[in-house]
């Protein structure tokens, strides 16, 4: 019986030790599982949630959609036919300063609200707002469905 619990004194404690063994050192070489210091660097920021226009088959949801000056909104053709998002009113397209359907196919073009063709279904365009107000919008090639941004 002397021998039966010496021996199992003895599997007791390699298993105590193979454990404590084993704890230390499963972490993978290399790897540093302590809390860092705090870091005096700001957080990092992400970027701005994409601004998002879909024209569907009904019109132009949301109907308004406020924005901070300088960002982007992109117009999602999700429809089954073209559209032509463009400044109102129709047919000039002056509502947004600076914008005319006239400047279309012109150098000015990529600065004014306006499109200045069909979009595809599946296809978008996209136009930076930098000047602060309401601008009411519609789709050229059906007057009417429209909308608003507003940019604060």
């Amino acid at each position: 019986m002397k021998n039966f619990y010496l021996i199992l004194l003895v599997v007791i404690v390699l298993t105590v030790g193979g454990i404590f063994l084993f704890n230390k050192n499963t972490q993978a070489p290399g790897v540093n599982n302590e809390t860092p210091p705090p870091s005096n660097e700001p957080p990092s920021t992400l970027p701005p949630a994409e601004k998002v226009v879909i024209y569907t088959d009904s019109g132009y949801p949301p109907v308004s959609l406020n924005i901070k000056a300088g960002e982007t909104v992109v117009f999602k053709n999700e429809s089954s036919k073209e559209m032509w998002p463009a400044s109102a009113t129709h047919p000039t397209h002056t509502g947004y300063p600076g914008s005319d359907i006239e400047k279309c196919g012109t150098s000015e073009e990529p600065n004014i609200f306006d499109a200045c063709r069909g979009i595809a279904p599946g296809g978008s365009w996209s136009f930076k707002f930098d000047i602060v107000g309401s601008w009411k919008y519609h789709d050229h090639l059906d007057v009417k469905k429209f909308g608003a941004i507003v940019v604060e």
